[in-house]
């Protein structure tokens, strides 16, 4: 399936540009809008793509954060935990455009507080714990 899109990704436009010189109005106008539209369908299924893929990377980050910070304040460890969290929120800016690598600063945090982090995998919704 993915190589008929991407043969039609790229055989539509060169169609296209062909029938440009061809007395056909309507073959150019539908060979166009065929190339325009999967162009912007290409493109909306990357950006779905890697907005899955973000959403992943934060949820797995999230959960390694939530579970490795009780773990360690369980263990007594509130001062490293008190200055993990300081570093981690000083180094952390995330605006609409960037993520801030907030898995890598997570993965820090987490070198910083234990000497054993806890990792999930990030398919897995079950916490390490259970």
């Amino acid at each position: 399936m993915i190589i008929i899109i991407l043969l039609l990704v790229v055989a539509l436009p060169i169609a296209w540009f062909i029938s440009e010189f061809q007395p056909s109005r309507g073959l150019r106008v539908v060979l166009g809008v065929a190339a325009l539209s999967m162009s912007f369908g290409v493109a909306w299924v990357v950006g779905s793509l890697e907005r899955l893929n973000l959403n992943s990377l934060y949820g797995a980050a999230s959960k390694d954060l939530i579970e490795n910070t009780i773990v360690e304040l369980e263990n007594g460890n509130t001062d490293r935990v008190i200055q993990g969290m300081r570093k981690l929120r000083s180094g952390f800016h995330p605006s609409y455009e960037t993520h801030d690598d907030f898995d890598k600063k997570v993965d820090e945090y987490l070198q910083a507080i234990s000497n054993s982090p806890i990792r999930h995998d990030p398919g897995d919704p079950s916490w390490a714990g259970e």
